[in-house]
């Protein structure tokens, strides 16, 4: 049996169409967890009118603790053999969970990762993976480090509940960003086989929660730090330096990446913007020898190195020259 587990807060105008999705299966054998994470905008009620449609359907209440927590009690409450977290703003094809158990168990591996579509008001895309390919746990954590490269969500991957249990893994409530990036890379180390088909069998709805390019820089986005340095520290434990290198390039890209945010929006905040100028410096070693980026992007890297203000400029002449502003 698959365990669904999908953390409700505050999404009761996405969740029936990510129910009626999961619930048209073509896989039946599974249980949806709805854990309502203390929602007040009648997402509980939702959640409630969901489990008396079906019987596969059932519903945690829990007081509000985060997208971790929510996570986590799903685990606590779930009865299957494997276990996927899909988001209730997203939905999904209908042979979801039928492909993504399908490959786990033909190829004996310990999890099974599927495609999917990046959605906005204005259009659907598919995000590209690699060719299908049956991985080693090297393999899979360089490839899972690299962002252009591999995705780090918990919606699009069937996990065996047999290896979270015995390694105690839980999502980490401690952070507000890249929670599942952390989940898997631990998860991953666990892992001897890991099947990965691009086949896209998830919608990514990516207007309802991502932020934009000028949005204010909040705490919840710098937990990312947090993340990346707690993922580092994880790779430092393995016997390929390379991982630890690619999480320090993630520190430096995170940084550049809130530069322009800072200017545009009058960000006064000094240390803020001293913090993001060091981590520049401290990682740039990391990042350069990096050769999946254009020579453009390493350009811009290089003048904000120089000057953050003259990145920012440049960068908003750019954007205005192209119409993104």
């Amino acid at each position: 049996m698959i365990s669904v587990v999908v953390p409700v807060y505050n999404m009761r105008k996405y969740l029936s169409e990510c129910m009626e999705s999961l619930l048209n299966q073509t896989y039946q054998d599974y249980e949806i967890i709805l854990v309502d994470d203390g929602s007040t905008d009648g997402s509980a009620e939702a959640c409630d009118q969901e489990a008396d449609r079906s019987e596969n359907v059932h519903v945690v209440h829990k007081a509000n603790g985060g997208l971790s927590s929510a996570r986590n009690c799903g685990i606590d409450h779930a009865k299957g053999e494997y276990i996927i977290f899909p988001d209730p703003d997203d939905w999904v094809e209908q042979n979801y969970l039928e492909h993504l158990i399908t490959e786990m168990e033909k190829e004996h591996a310990d999890l099974s990762i599927c495609g999917f579509y990046r959605y906005n008001a204005k259009e659907e895309s598919v995000f590209k993976l690699p060719p299908r390919a049956v991985l080693d746990t090297k393999t899979a954590l360089d490839r899972l480090v690299l962002p252009s490269d591999f995705s780090g969500y918990a919606w699009n991957k069937l996990f065996s509940m047999k290896i979270i249990q015995e390694a105690g893994l839980r999502f980490d409530e401690e952070l507000r960003s890249l929670q599942d990036l952390h989940f898997c890379f631990r998860y991953f180390q666990r892992c001897g086989r890991i099947v990965c088909d691009p086949t896209p069998l998830y919608h990514y709805n990516i207007s309802s929660g991502t932020s934009s390019f000028t949005s204010p820089i909040t705490e919840r986005n710098l937990s990312a730090f947090t993340a990346y340095e707690k993922i580092a520290a994880l790779a430092k434990e393995t016997p390929w330096p390379e991982l630890v290198r690619a999480e320090n390039g993630q520190m430096f890209e995170r940084s550049l990446k809130y530069i322009y945010p800072y200017y545009w929006n009058k960000t006064n905040r000094p240390e803020l913007l001293n913090m993001l100028k060091a981590n520049l410096k401290k990682y740039k070693k990391d990042f350069f020898p990096n050769t999946i980026h254009s020579w453009r992007y390493n350009f811009m890297a290089r003048v904000a190195l120089v000057s953050p203000r003259a990145y920012y400029v440049l960068l908003r002449i750019i954007r205005k020259a192209s119409g993104q502003e």
